[in-house]
């Protein structure tokens, strides 16, 4: 009789001790999961926070060539205008002075052979100016890393549950 109940002692602490080291597994493994995920979700927001920083330091230079070449272009609109009056004026008191009609017509050639001259200046330079390049496009982020599921409970019932202790009642028949 005592065997018997050793053994029953036994068989039942060693279901229980089982299903409890299988829950301390899978809780210990899920402590390591969130470890992880924890691990993993600084790395992202690191990766994250760096690719906006690139993003914002290429605006700021592009914003930066894009300011520089509208200055080139400005400057170079300048010069072409205060060229292009002077010629002008040089033109005009070149046909005003010029007495005969060929002297006339040859004084407005000459002045159209300068401002054409000045115009192809005008454009070499234009041309020369440096282009800021393609817009910088914003990053997208990476997908979040996904947290770990946690383990579900036993639904074994514990020794101490008892389910339906009293019986369920019966209307009679009459």
């Amino acid at each position: 009789m005592k065997k018997r109940l050793a053994v029953i002692a036994l068989i039942a602490s060693s279901l229980v001790a089982s299903t409890n080291t299988a829950f301390a597994d899978a809780q210990s493994d899920y402590q390591l999961a969130v470890q992880q995920y924890q691990t993993a979700l600084s790395n992202w927001n690191l990766a994250i926070k760096a690719e906006q920083e690139n993003f914002k330091t290429a605006m700021i230079n592009w914003n930066a060539a894009v300011k520089a070449a509208e200055q080139a272009r400005k400057d170079i609109a300048t010069k072409f205008k205060s060229d292009a009056d002077e010629i002008i004026l040089r033109t005009n008191a070149a046909v005003a002075s010029a007495t005969t009609a060929k002297a006339k017509k040859t004084a407005g050639a000459n002045g159209k052979m300068e401002m054409d001259s000045a115009i192809a200046e005008r454009n070499a330079a234009m041309e020369a100016v440096a282009k800021p390049g393609v817009k910088p496009v914003k990053p997208t982020p990476a997908p979040m890393p996904t947290p770990p599921v946690k383990p579900a409970k036993s639904n074994n019932p514990k020794p101490t549950d008892k389910s339906n202790s009293k019986p369920t009642k019966t209307p009679k028949a009459k």
